[in-house]
């Protein structure tokens, strides 16, 4: 049997989706691994020896794969079909992101008294300082969500989405991309969203999922204990199930008020990354990723943008316009009308 590369090691080889589907139904153990070995051009029986796998249970993983969309058969050979990053380009392509969280995180300053302005006309703000929600209000709703939404309409930078029809979900519709590094080279922030009963309404957390290379358990146990309480069925509104988390709650006149807020933030920050357009092009093209899809240059910046807003919150959390909370993430109940961030039509 060969001896296993170092590149294998599962700690280093990280996958992460952004839209709408569901492709960790199709996966298996060690299908992260098979997916790596096809892009560094291993035959079927070769990946067999490799991992020390019986055909038949490749085949069921490849089954799978192919199932969701995440693995093609073109001339005889099997190839993933999203970008896939090596250990040497995701380190590369981390530092160069620092420069574009800088330029980030000016543009948001630069705003930073108007944005202030429209926080202090919510009535949220009279119970909340704007440091007890900024992480939550800039950091996810203008840097994240906001950001993304605005480059998804603009199409320059971000084109829609692959689609990526299963079995499961036909309208499964989402970047998907592997990289060989750390947690952080995805971008260490996030926000998780749970839909509430109530129409329009959802539940959110916003920070890092891992905190020095652990699970963030304060977050995990809120999220948890969100899904109790609508489970039992006794809550009638949303205020409801803001007093059972002992989280703010934005009123729907703030959320759509603060919509506004956002986007006009975002789209300012979009105009200054434009700018660098020309520079992204070129520092995409110089590199070796893969390129299985026709619209790898939008899985790549979808990427590279979650790393580059990262950076950005960095810097704010460093000049205290965001306040980072000691458990490393926020929450909020808010309303939203129309789907956000990647899914904005």
């Amino acid at each position: 049997m060969k001896k296993l590369p170092e590149i294998y090691s599962t700690d280093r080889i990280i996958l992460s989706m952004a839209g709408s589907g569901n492709p960790w139904d199709y996966f298996k153990p060690s299908s992260k691994l098979t997916l790596r070995a096809l892009h560094d051009g291993y035959s079927l029986p070769e990946i067999r020896e490799l991992f020390n796998v019986s055909e038949e249970e490749l085949s069921e993983k490849m089954a799978l794969l192919i199932d969701a969309n995440l693995v093609r058969k073109e001339n005889g050979k099997f190839h993933p079909t999203f970008l896939i990053v090596d250990k040497e380009e995701t380190e590369k392509t981390f530092q160069h992101s620092e420069k574009i969280g800088r330029i980030i995180a000016d543009e948001l300053a630069k705003n930073w008294e108007k944005i202030k302005r429209e926080f202090f006309k919510l009535e949220i703000s009279k119970e909340y300082s704007i440091n007890d929600l900024s992480l939550v209000l800039i950091g996810s709703k203008i840097l994240d969500i906001g950001l993304l939404e605005a480059l998804v309409k603009d199409r320059v930078l971000l084109r829609p989405a692959p689609k990526r029809p299963s079995p499961e979900r036909p309208d499964a519709q989402y970047y998907f991309f592997m990289i060989d590094g750390q947690p952080e080279h995805l971008g260490k922030y996030g926000e998780n969203s749970e839909d509430l009963p109530w129409e329009n309404w959802a539940f959110v957390t916003f920070g890092q999922n891992i905190v020095k290379n652990k699970s963030n358990i304060p977050r995990e146990k809120l999220e948890e204990r969100c899904i109790e309480l609508l489970k039992r069925q006794e809550l009638e509104k949303p205020e409801d199930l803001a007093e059972g988390l002992d989280v703010p709650l934005l009123s729907k006149g703030d959320s759509l008020a603060w919509k506004e807020t956002v986007k006009k933030a975002a789209n300012q920050i979009l105009l200054k990354i434009k700018e660098e357009e020309r520079e992204l092009s070129q520092f995409y093209n110089d590199l070796e990723a893969s390129r299985y899809t026709n619209n790898s240059f939008g899985e790549f910046m979808c990427w590279y943008i979650h790393i580059a807003y990262a950076w950005a919150i960095d810097f704010l959390v460093e000049e205290k316009t965001i306040f980072m909370p000691d458990e490393k993430f926020g929450s909020l109940i808010i309303y939203a009308e129309a789907p956000q961030g990647l899914l904005a039509k």
